[in-house]
């Protein structure tokens, strides 16, 4: 049944709205994350976006999240800034626990206009106890990255990652936290 609804999951994700889509996959020596984005049409001052995401460690972690959200242009006086707000469902699993959570979040990229090729982003969500279920309690999923436009279609970049649960009666678990390096294709 699970499997079933993964496979409807990526049906509607790929056969999405084919202009500006996105693959990224980042690399750690513990960790591996693999994200595919693609845009829902205008909103607005933005453009709607669907996300979905796999993380995997080898301490047996796994994460999956899906994703709306809305992303544009921050504002006429902020060149090569653009930012995002959205929601985002958690499903992750440990050794000992089981969390599902819906957060909310926001995410920013910045291309200085002097240096355009170069991209400093970060994102962050957060669900806290009263849309944590399961084993959890909270739920913190944070990261930040340094990336170069190698093409026009491609960026390299490195960054650090931290994502975090509460777990009710319990201690806090890492799901994964440390540095990588990834590749992020637009087609």
């Amino acid at each position: 049944m699970f499997f079933r609804h993964v496979v409807a999951v990526a049906l509607c994700l790929i056969s999405a709205n084919a202009a500006a889509q996105t693959f990224d996959i980042n690399l750690s020596n513990d960790a591996a994350m693999l994200t595919y984005m693609t845009p829902l049409g205008q909103q607005g001052f933005g453009h709607g976006q669907l996300e979905g995401s796999v993380l995997f460690t080898d301490n047996d972690n796994f994460l999956a999240d899906v994703g709306l959200g809305v992303v544009g242009t921050a504002g006429s006086g902020s060149p090569g800034l653009t930012a995002g707000v959205g929601v985002k469902l958690y499903s992750v699993t440990t050794k000992h626990n089981d969390v599902a959570a819906l957060a909310l979040g926001g995410q920013i990229d910045y291309a200085p206009p002097v240096l355009p090729r170069m991209h400093l982003s970060g994102a962050v969500s957060l669900a806290p106890s009263i849309v944590t279920f399961m084993d959890g309690n909270q739920l913190f999923d944070g990261s930040v990255n340094l990336g170069y436009e190698i093409f026009q279609n491609a960026i390299a970049y490195f960054g650090f990652r931290k994502v975090k649960v509460n777990i009710q009666n319990g201690n806090d678990v890492t799901v994964d936290s440390g540095g990588y390096l990834g590749v992020k294709f637009k087609f």
